[in-house]
């Protein structure tokens, strides 16, 4: 693809620190402890409705992305884990498609909560995002206090902060939490600014969130995404030569910049969508790989061409040998079972 001289961008690696400039997209995922909330919130920040009226329960993963306050914003939001009793294999996979769209890795993990309703099931939700992202999620997760009445702030803080359930939830998570008012944000879009700022802050502070299935994600999402751009270049070439020949000057360097960002951001999502889809059992192969060795591992991958009981058989030839010369015996019984179990 063609470059505009002065005008190259570069890709950042996945351990350089977050570039915190306005072009760079801020990534946000969101849990709730109630889809309304979550809703509310997406809606209120990016300024639009990205749900449609009938959709009052999310159950789906659901990327969402504005430009508002000279920042390019993108909100993930998960399936609500209090409104729905989703199989383990449905959130499981949900999940998986979360981290894809967030790749490669969110700079935030914004948790909406209800100040008026802050219950023991607001933890269990913060437990299950630990179960699934790690304790490593918790410095990174921000809970965002949503509401609408037309109260003081002021006053509310003061009522919420008697809430046991509360103190809890805000010592585990550092104390990053924020009181988002929508009347005033509709009005003055300060709730919007004021979450944007306190994201930064810890973004300055620790860094966007990742783990080793983000990266492994990021490295498969890239993948797939030079393969969309290649079997493009042909519509490339025919689209360049037709606005060199339609535009001149700056002009032209305008033009071809956003097709370029266009062809970018086209790639990017079908490879999202890609590799969320094959993601949910690579993903969990990757972290018995751990555990059990390069012997199950590979063992594993070499089965998989002839299906799920072939991947056991090959796992358990391949942890075998891994767990005599790793010494990880219990860790490779229990991913041969594990393989067994998926498969059937």
């Amino acid at each position: 693809m063609a470059s505009v001289k002065g005008k190259t961008r570069r890709r950042l690696s996945l351990d350089s620190p977050p570039n915190l400039s306005v072009e760079t997209q801020l990534r946000m995922l969101v849990f709730g402890s109630s889809s309304r909330d979550q809703i509310s919130l997406t809606h209120s920040v990016l300024e639009r409705d990205v749900f449609s009226g009938d959709e009052v329960n999310i159950s789906a993963t659901k990327k969402s992305s504005g430009f508002l306050q000279e920042r390019n914003i993108t909100l993930v939001n998960t399936p609500n884990l209090q409104d729905n009793d989703l199989p383990e294999s449905i959130l499981h996979k949900e999940l998986r498609k979360a981290i894809c769209f967030s790749c490669p890795g969110p700079h935030a993990v914004v948790f909406v909560v209800d100040p008026f309703n802050l219950t023991s099931a607001t933890m269990d939700t913060l437990k299950t995002m630990i179960h699934y992202f790690g304790e490593g999620v918790l410095k990174h997760t921000l809970i965002v206090l949503y509401h609408e009445r037309d109260m003081k702030t002021l006053s509310i803080e003061d009522e919420v902060k008697k809430n046991k359930s509360f103190r809890e939830l805000a010592e585990k998570c550092s104390q990053n939490y924020l009181f988002f008012n929508e009347e005033a944000n509709r009005t003055e879009g300060s709730q919007t600014q004021a979450l944007l700022t306190k994201v930064d802050e810890m973004v300055l502070e620790h860094g966007m969130f990742s783990n080793m299935e983000f990266k492994e994600a990021e490295k498969r999402i890239q993948i797939e995404e030079r393969f969309f751009r290649k079997s493009k270049e042909k519509e490339t070439r025919g689209v360049l030569k037709a606005l060199e020949n339609q535009h001149s000057g700056e002009a032209l360097v305008s033009e071809i910049l956003k097709y370029e960002e266009k062809i970018q951001l086209e790639c990017r999502e079908k490879a999202e969508l890609v590799v969320a889809d094959k993601l949910g059992f690579t993903g969990r192969v990757v972290d018995y790989a751990v555990a059990v060795g390069k012997g199950a591992f590979v063992g594993a991958l070499l089965g998989f061409t002839v299906g799920y009981e072939g991947m056991a058989v090959g796992a358990a030839i391949g942890a075998g040998l891994g767990a005599v010369l790793g010494g990880a015996a219990n860790e490779a019984w229990n991913y041969i079972y594990k393989s067994f179990t998926d498969g059937h």
